[in-house]
């Protein structure tokens, strides 16, 4: 983000409110970055009982007021004159209603945390929705998202991918027995039965179950409040369909499983820190920050079938069915019993990990609100005739957002400056250069190739994992999947 830019965020909750999660991690993780790259960045969020009405986080001006999530504090601040540059909007509301707070003047950019949160095709959310401007952007955390964004909510504006971030912290303290952190969103009990069942059967084992952050009150489990719950023996949670293991006599450890609400980032990384597994056993959006920050402990992950399960779990396994669950846990536990099968696992782990930067989600965002706000400027012809001539070639590109080319460029060839968009980008690494260009196809990029006087590049479609990672250079290569099980997680 530019120094000296005013950007409103507006969202439902700021990263102190007692409910927050990974996507107001998210959005604060960005904003302190834009905040020190010279921005000045303003959060809009509704107020919790107690909260201060104005304070000021990593150098984030948070304003909170009562009423509809963020709107009123942005309300206020645009009607006392407060201008600003660009709005990003965070809400999981109707995608109009921050646009008509602000106005049709000032570029608004839509992150969606939770795709299924959108308005769908039907009904008067669905029509308010189509009569939103189709060139404003949208920016979702994996290919996944983007694609059931297409496809469930009828959003035809670009929409570009800006993944989650993890910050680089390797330290692990497996325990000595068996530890899983069950990610669950509140009410899913019925949902975790067979998976409990199953690991019943895993001796000395602890389940630790999360609230995943998916909605908007604390984990509730068999109809106890699951805050501070101690654990309980999983014969107990899981009543008469409880199997003690094989081979178990009188006073043979049991299993154990603890509830827990939602919990504060430290107390979450202390939790992976000392898991053999993570599972993932919600249906709705699959939370790509905690898979990521287990697997940067070197904790793997199983996850059900979801949005974004099949982009984060690279190390793991991805089943269909809650069915498959337990066993497919209880496969992994087996496997990991093994020291030395543990530790290649965690090597893998930390290699994926390692592609994802909190550094480049801000880049990203950031690009795609200068993207909206070239868009802008475009749309009111306030460029020149050059540049408008420009914008018309580049309306290709805005009609195939949803592919991108990626290019290596010869050694010791550079590109010249101001020759991208802004939503391009590029890698280096040990000399090598790789390039994503996105909108473009193989056949496009050949034609941004020409103009730009580059020859002797190689040009390919991008990939999922380009998507995910960026033009990684090749002398960085991506983890691939060393096991038949891990075969499952991206096929496709």
């Amino acid at each position: 983000m530019n120094a000296g830019r005013r950007v409103l965020l507006v969202g439902e909750r700021d990263v102190r409110h007692p409910l927050a999660g990974d996507a107001e991690r998210y959005l604060h993780e960005v904003a302190r970055r834009w905040v020190a790259a010279g921005a000045r960045v303003t959060w809009a969020v509704t107020r919790s009982p107690g909260a201060a009405a104005r304070e000021v986080v990593d150098g984030v001006e948070v304003l909170r007021s009562g009423g509809p999530p963020g709107a009123r504090a942005a309300l206020r601040l645009l009607s006392r004159g407060a201008r600003f540059d660009a709005v990003v909007d965070a809400t999981t509301g109707p995608a109009f209603a921050v646009p008509l707070v602000v106005g049709g003047r000032t570029p608004v950019v839509r992150v969606a945390h939770r795709v299924t949160a959108l308005p769908g095709r039907g009904g008067l959310a669905g029509r308010w929705a189509g009569w939103a401007r189709e060139d404003r952007a949208t920016v979702v955390t994996s290919p996944s998202a983007r694609h059931a964004l297409r496809r469930g909510t009828g959003v035809r504006g670009p929409v570009f991918i800006a993944p989650p971030g993890v910050t680089a912290d390797e330290t692990s303290d497996r325990a000595a027995d068996p530890v899983v952190v069950v990610l669950a969103p509140p009410g899913s009990g019925p949902r975790l039965g067979p998976l409990l069942r199953r690991l019943a059967r895993v001796p000395e084992l602890r389940v630790e179950v999360v609230d995943d952050g998916s909605a908007d009150d604390g984990f509730v489990e068999v109809g106890r409040a699951a805050p501070g719950c101690r654990p309980e023996s999983l014969a107990g949670v899981v009543g008469g369909a409880f199997e003690p293991p094989a081979g178990a006599v009188g006073g043979a450890p049991e299993p154990s499983v603890a509830f827990h609400g939602r919990l504060s980032g430290a107390a979450r990384g202390a939790l992976l820190r000392r898991a053999w597994l993570v599972v993932s056993a919600t249906t709705g959006e699959v939370p790509g920050s905690a898979v990521l920050e287990a697997a940067a402990h070197g904790v793997p992950c199983v996850a059900l079938e979801a949005v974004g399960a099949r982009d984060f779990v690279r190390v793991g396994e991805v089943v269909r069915s809650p069915d498959d669950l337990g066993p497919a846990v209880a496969r992994h536990l087996a496997e990991l019993a093994d020291p030395g099968h543990a530790r290649r696992v965690a090597r893998r782990c930390r290699d994926w990990a390692d592609g994802f930067r909190w550094d480049r989600t801000a880049r990203l965002l950031a690009a795609a609100v200068a993207h909206q706000a070239g868009a802008g400027r475009l749309r009111t012809g306030h460029l020149c005739a050059g540049r408008l001539r420009s914008g018309r070639r580049a309306q290709r590109r805005r009609a195939r957002s949803d592919i991108a080319a990626l290019v290596r460029l010869p050694a010791g060839v550079r590109l010249p400056a101001g020759g991208l968009r802004v939503t391009d980008e590029v890698a280096e690494a040990g000399g090598a250069v790789g390039v994503l260009l996105n909108g473009c196809d193989e056949f496009d990029a050949l034609g941004v190739l020409e103009r730009l006087g580059v020859e002797g590049a190689q040009v390919r479609l991008a990939t999922h994992d380009d998507l995910l990672l960026g033009p990684r250079p090749a002398s960085r290569p991506i983890p691939v999947p060393t096991r038949e099980a891990d075969a499952h997680v991206h096929s496709r």
